[in-house]
């Protein structure tokens, strides 16, 4: 070819660029936003990993208006119709492209990144026995062995007295709590990181490399086709790794394969439950893995926040105390753990978990949906078909015309009566505070899960120990990247002084098994004597 076609070629492709980019500058044009997300997807590359992106996201919509643009074809909104409309049963909008990013197993999706909506229904419809409760009769007795087990580790190791100072990192604890807990509800069989107080897996190492990959393949999808390509994936967690995602996923499909061949295990767990609906051997080694990182980090982040925001402020501390005390005294708490179903007659407990959950929604991802292909109108202005649209999880737990003027406040009597706001407020700060686990067809799986052990895990903490912060100037330091991390949340921690018929509990922490991968677990190994 001449260099006078070339040189025609080059200007053709340029024009026909310059057109596109005309095209889908213009396609959201009427939605105002940071000024380079017109064109370019680094603004929303650089909020994510600047760790803030909960405050990135809320000034958007601060300044922008309550669905604004943060990137060439895709919007975020706090919105809570919208919100609902995009989730609703019966919805055309499907889910995003951002969900690819979700696909941890390398060669298999999982519930959560699945886009095709005939395999995503089938696998809710599977599933939700499982994470339901109601085919897993061990759950709530497997939360508590899990909690004495907190509860043994923090009177053995992390108890300040007069005399000595031993400082307990709350950050820490809970997450071992929540990972031990989703190990043994999910398949049988717990990590044990509550047993040897440490992180055999590094995972909570790992979480600071594979949560910002995640992000990284969330705004730019076309890296994760890459890393698909078979050369690409020995760069992938492997089940033989020995630390981090790999080590977990390993353990995960050896976990599986327990449950069949000749000798298999059968249990009534979710695992149990799942593999009687039909899942297969290889969906349930991608399922296993989802709803261990998925399941214990929002949760811990919900427990740790909500006692951390109680803790904190000493009338509502004294208040909840006071609470709790009474019921345990006049006998409406079961003993030595209470029952969630008591938990929830608990008025106050209650609105201080919806006000911590309001505070800090565990997940700030996008889980970004699609515009159908005939596109929608909002608010008068039209949205073309294939638009992602994400939702801001931060923001929409601090309107004020929902939840009213104070909404960066800690204060649970929002949710009482003769707090402010009358029925019919109440019932819709509801609706919204809900929202955190999601709504519809997209509704969080794990939530009843999830409630249980916020349910339980805040009340008893409060009921043994007495918690004041180490250093209130800088509590603790925190990185948001779809999930928080937390670290380094230290607490003075004490034996409460008010004798209480359960403070002679022993526990046992020293018969540890081990399993086949070689890690401490529990089976058995704690004894409680009442």
């Amino acid at each position: 070819m001449n260099p006078l076609a070339l040189a025609a070629v080059a200007v053709a492709l340029l024009l026909l660029y310059v057109i596109r980019q005309i095209r889908v500058y213009n396609s959201l044009k009427e939605f105002r936003g940071p000024p380079t997300s017109a064109f370019s997807r680094l603004w929303l590359l650089h909020a994510i990993y600047s760790g803030k992106m909960n405050l990135h996201f809320n000034t958007v919509n601060e300044q922008h208006g309550d669905t604004a643009r943060i990137g060439p074809r895709f919007l975020l909104t706090r919105d809570p119709a919208l919100i609902r409309k995009m989730n609703a049963v019966r919805s055309p909008y499907t889910r995003a492209e951002w969900y690819n990013s979700l696909r941890l197993h390398p060669t298999r999706d999982n519930i959560v990144s699945f886009r095709d909506e005939a395999i995503h229904n089938k696998l809710r419809t599977q599933m939700s026995h499982g994470y339901s409760g109601k085919e897993n009769l061990h759950m709530e007795s497997d939360i508590d062995e899990h909690l004495l087990q907190m509860f043994g580790l923090i009177r053995q190791k992390y108890i300040s007295t007069d005399a000595q100072y031993r400082p307990l990192n709350l950050s820490r604890i809970i997450t071992f709590f929540t990972l031990d807990v989703i190990s043994t509800i999910a398949f049988g069989k717990s990590f044990g990181f509550l047993v040897i107080d440490d992180d055999p897996f590094e995972y909570l190492k790992q979480l600071h490399v594979f949560l910002p990959a995640i992000m990284m393949f969330s705004v730019f999808p076309e890296v994760q086709k890459i890393m698909r390509l078979p050369l690409m994936r020995k760069l992938a967690p492997q089940a033989t790794d020995v630390t981090g995602l790999g080590k977990i996923m390993g353990f995960a499909k050896d976990v599986v394969a327990e449950r069949f061949g000749d000798n298999k295990v059968i249990r009534k767990d979710m695992l149990g439950s799942f593999l009687a609906h039909g899942l297969t051997q290889e969906q349930l080694e991608s399922e296993t893995i989802t709803q261990i990182t998925a399941g214990s980090d929002s949760t811990a982040t919900a427990i740790r926040m909500t006692l951390f925001l109680i803790t904190t402020n000493s009338s509502i501390y004294s208040k909840l105390l006071s609470e709790l005390t009474i019921a345990q005294r006049e006998g409406h708490l079961t003993r030595p753990i209470l029952r969630d179903s008591e938990s929830r007659t608990l008025p106050y407990l209650q609105a201080c978990i919806k006000e911590g959950l309001r505070l800090y929604p565990p997940v700030t991802g996008l889980l970004a949906k699609e515009v159908p292909p005939q596109g929608d109108i909002l608010d008068g202005r039209f949205v073309p078909g294939g638009t992602s649209i994400g939702w801001n999880s931060w923001g929409l737990m601090r309107l004020t015309e929902v939840f009213g003027q104070d909404v960066e406040i800690f204060r649970p009597e929002r949710w009482l009566p003769g707090g402010g706001q009358n029925k019919e407020q109440i019932e819709y700060m509801n609706e919204v505070v809900g929202l955190v686990f999601g709504y519809g067809r997209f509704g969080c799986l794990g939530k009843p899960v999830a409630m249980v052990e916020l349910n339980k895990s805040i009340a008893e903490l409060l009921l043994r120990f007495t918690f004041q912060v180490a250093n209130p100037a800088h509590p603790f330091d925190s990185t948001c990247i779809g999930f928080f991390l937390h670290e380094n949340m230290i607490f003075r921690v004490s034996e409460r002084q008010e004798p209480l018929d359960f403070h002679n509990l022993q526990y046992n922490l020293s018969t540890v098994a081990t399993d086949h991968a070689g890690l401490a677990y529990s089976n058995g190994a704690l004894e409680v004597e009442v």
